[in-house]
This record gives structure tokens, sequence and C-alpha cells, in this order.
């Protein structure tokens, strides 16, 4: 395995370390400067962000020896995101509320690409929270009120919606207070490009207790729309938790926490009172689902649309024709409340159709249920196969175009692991001494990564013949990284290092030889910082 230090101002490795050992107890500032913000992967590199330096660090990995660059990002960084569907991280900065000979300094997102390229959108207001649509055009920072905004005062219901495709403009950010009824946003959760009122839109929609509230991104000029889920008298704290978007019906369904219904939200075209009013209003609804609706999804034609929908409380699944709003149950022999749709064949049919898998986590059920779509009010438990997997599940991660899903179960002596294969109905337990939250695919889903919490080897299965494999690194593992845009699969193991300590594994030869091992890279240009300051 190869070993590299990367290229540094003034000293090499150790003597470096030392140096700064030493500097750090004359001044504090030296003692903070290791500490980072998890790694994420922007295409072909890992950008790491240290927030004492206010810069990232950018490990590009196109190359055999890893070329490692500095990005200045805004002051007090909170986060750091990979831009979806783009090889770019978004930095979030809450900024500087400036002391004694220190300006004060807003709160900004800063892009970055594994070239180490940069651009700022500058928010204001210290937001801790960023969300992103399903292609990476918009993202929406916002505050999270699990987290300290860092501030006396702060307006919890302030956003912030950035057009990531546009530089920093008069009208991007856009910057504006959603309507509230006494609460404040728990998430935020974008549509898909959806037709409403005759013209493609997409719709940001902000989700409170007991209410919702919709922004038209394509329109951030317009006001908000903000939909009560309750009565003004009615205590319950009805949190939407799940949304799910009809795009060709301009209809989207919510689940919310506390509540036995689905709430439909309808757009329905009006005429705009005035150039900031909207073109549409949400009509509402309610659908009985079950006790405790716990997961949802839409399947069928434009024009007849329905909702398969598990509901622990009540031990079934129902099927709900939201055109003719009726409900089919259907009994289960195992509780659910996870809803995966796939499309694939069956032991009795090749032909691929679109099925589903319904299937419970937490450890509350070992059994999984497969169930054919069509006929399904008519057939009901008939079009339902059990499988029993033994052990209760755990965790899940489906890979449903691969025609698989992991499961992991509590440690035992049969494995903590087990391979669905969706097609075949079959299970296949894998021995494994790692729980599942430490898998990761790799980007073209070719190969399971399994890291252990603290050990030196890297297990992986592959996904064509359900071989497993490990690699045995020269430090314990922390979490692994796939990477895209390289020749080649990548995948990043992570070491526990103040200084940065990465292994490079060659995904399609998983052997020592061709891994490469890089430490180091977060101390460069790190004194010369300091003398700046």
């Amino acid at each position: 395995m190869n070993v590299t230090i990367p290229s540094l101002n003034r000293y090499q490795g150790v003597a470096l370390t030392l140096a700064l050992a030493a500097c750090a107890d004359r001044d504090p500032r030296y003692a903070l400067s290791m500490e980072t913000l998890p790694p994420v992967a922007a295409g072909s590199a890992l950008v790491y962000v240290q927030p004492a330096l206010s810069r990232a660090t950018v490990v590009d990995l196109t190359q055999d020896t890893p070329a490692v660059r500095q990005v200045a990002v805004g002051g007090d960084p909170v986060l750091v995101n990979a831009r979806v569907a783009h090889d770019e991280a978004l930095v979030l900065s809450r900024g500087q509320r400036g002391a004694a000979g220190v300006a004060p300094a807003p709160a900004s997102l800063t892009g970055i690409t594994a070239a180490g390229a940069a651009r700022r959108w500058t928010l204001g207001s210290p937001f801790n929270a960023l969300a992103q649509n399903g292609d990476g055009r918009y993202g929406m920072a916002y505050f999270n009120r699990s987290a300290s905004a860092g501030r006396l005062l702060f307006n919890p219901n302030e956003v912030a919606v950035v057009d990531l495709d546009r530089a920093q403009g008069p009208s991007n950010p856009v910057i504006r207070t959603v309507r509230s009824f006494g609460g404040v946003p728990n998430g935020v959760v974008f549509s898909p490009t959806m037709t409403v009122a005759g013209e493609p839109r997409t719709l940001a929609v902000v989700l409170s207790d007991a209410y919702v509230t919709l922004l038209d991104l394509n329109h951030p000029e317009r006001s908000e729309v903000t939909v009560r889920l309750t009565l003004p008298e009615d205590p319950r704290a009805v949190a939407p938790a799940q949304v799910v978007f009809d795009t060709d019906n301009a209809t989207m369904y919510l689940r919310a926490d506390q509540s036995n219904d689905l709430y439909v939200l309808r757009l329905v075209t009006v005429t705009p009172e005035s150039p900031t009013a909207n073109d549409f209003r949400p009509a509402l609804n309610q659908l009985a689902a079950g006790v405790r609706p716990a997961d949802l999804a839409l399947f069928g034609e434009p024009n007849a649309r329905k909702l398969l929908v598990v509901s622990p409380g009540s031990r079934d699944a129902r099927v709900i024709d939201t055109v003719a709003n009726t409900t089919t149950v259907v009994p289960l022999d195992a509780v659910a409340n996870r809803v995966l749709l796939f499309n694939g064949p069956s032991p009795r049919s090749p032909a691929p159709a679109l099925r589903a898998l319904l299937y419970a986590t937490a450890g509350v059920a070992s059994a999984v249920s497969f169930v054919e779509l069509t006929d399904i009010e008519s057939r009901r438990s008939q079009n339902v196969e059990t499988l029993q997997l033994g052990r209760v599940i755990n965790q899940a991660l489906p890979l449903p175009e691969r025609g698989v899903v992991m499961f992991g179960h509590p440690t035992s002596a049969t494995g903590s692991l087990s391979l669905l294969d969706l097609g075949r109905r079959t299970a296949a337990p894998i021995f494994s001494e790692v729980a599942l939250e430490s898998a990761r695919f790799d980007d073209d889903q070719q190969a399971l990564w399994v890291a252990p919490p603290s050990g030196e080897r890297l297990g992986y299965i592959e996904l064509n013949n359900f071989r497993p494999g490990e690699l045995r690194l020269d430090a314990p593992i922390v979490d692994v990284i796939p990477v895209a845009g390289v020749a080649g699969r990548r995948v990043v193991a992570l070491h526990e290092a103040s200084d940065g300590w990465i292994t490079v594994v060659d995904g399609t030869d998983v052997t020592r030889e061709r891994s490469r091992s890089l430490r180091g890279f977060l101390l460069t240009g790190l004194l010369d910082e300091g003398e700046a300051r």
C-alpha cells in the first residue's frame, strides 16, 4: 500500500506535527484548526471543512497522486452537503457576529467543485439547515429548531431560496418570512417538476406542526400559500412526516404524525388578484388510512391513481383509489411500516411488472410481504406472499434498480445481514461482525461496502454474484465514502487523524497493492494561515 504525505509549505510529516504542537501551547487557535465537519464527496473529490480556519480542503482523486487544494468559505461554517446530481459541495456558513477589532460578516452559502472553483451567495441571517430539490437546482436555507442559531435574536420562520444554477444577484437568493400559525419549520420537501396552472413548476413545501406552506420557486415574487391541517381549536401536534407528489394531476398527499388520515392537496387553477398573488389554490381533502399510517406510495395510470399505505397499528395494507375515493383493506401476515415499489419479475412470472415489498424496520417483524398490484382490489390477500427471514429487521438498504434489498438484523450466530433477491424472493444470510448503519453502495451500484465502527478491515459484497470479501488497511476505519467521476470505481476509507488520513481503494481490484493512503493533507498551508492571522 502506498502512503503519501502532500507537499507542505515549510515542514514535512512529523516535524510539522511537532511544530504545531509547540505552537498550540502559545496560541489556542492551533488546537482548534484541526477540527473538521464530516467530509462529503463532490464528484471525484473529497471536501473537508475546517470551521476554525473558515476554509475547505479539497482532495481531488482523479490522479494517482491526489491533488490537495484549499478554498475559503464564509465564517463559522456549520454544515457541508454534496449538491444533488452535481459534482459540487455546498458549505453553509453562519457568518461572524463581530468582536473587538473584528467586523461582523453575513451568513453565506459556498459552492465548491472538485477542481477547487468556488462561488458564493450571501444569505444574511445565520441559517443552520439546508434542503435541496431532486435535481439540485434549488437550495433552501432555514432554521432547524434542534440546532442553535448562535445569535441573541433571530426569526425562525425566515428562509432563503437559492437558485444554484445562477450567480448571486438582486433576485438570487430570495429571502422571505413564511407565514406562521405559532410554529416553526420542521423541514422542507421539494416537488418534482409538475404542471400547475398550465406551467411547469417546482414547489417548496415547508413542514410545520399542524400546517404546511407552499412556495412557488418559479415565481419567487408571489406570496406563499399556507394550509392548516387541523382546526384552530385542535391541540394535536399533527406534524407532516411524508409528502408524495402526483405530478400529472398537480396533487400532493401528506402523511402526518398523530393522524389516522392522509391529507390530499389538489392545486386548482385560479385567476390571480394581483401581481404577487398565486394562480393556484390548494383544495384540501382527507382519506382514512388505518391506524398510525407509517408509509405510502403512489402507483397506477394518471387517470387511475392509487395509494398503497401500510398501517402497523391496523396490521394491514390499504389500497386507496384516489379517483373513486374507495379503500380496499389487504390483511397481512406480518406487520409492515415500509413500502418499496419495484419493477421486476417474480417466481411465477418472468415478465417485469410493478410490484411491492412491504416490511418493517426497528425490530418489530421477522417476515416481509410481496404484493402483486394487478387486481389487488379483487384478489386482496391472494396477491400477498409472505417470506419468513427468521430474524427481526433492524435496518434496510433498498437497491431496487439491482433487484436486491440488504437487511440488517440483531447480531447472532446466523449473521447480522441478509440479502433479499426481489425477483427470486429468496433471502441469503451474510455473516457480518458489523451493523448495517456502516454500509454504503458504491457510485455505480456494483458493490456494497461495509466499514466497522473500529477495525482495520473494509468489507464488501459484489452485487453481481453476491461474493463477499475484505481488505485489511493500516488503521481503524471511521467511515467509507464512495467517490464518483473517477476512471474505475473508487471508495475512500476515512481514518481518525487530526492531520487528515484517508485510504483510496480501487473498487475493481480490491487489493493492498492497488490502494493508496494519503495523510497530512489538512496541514497544507496551515502555518502560513496562522501567521497571516
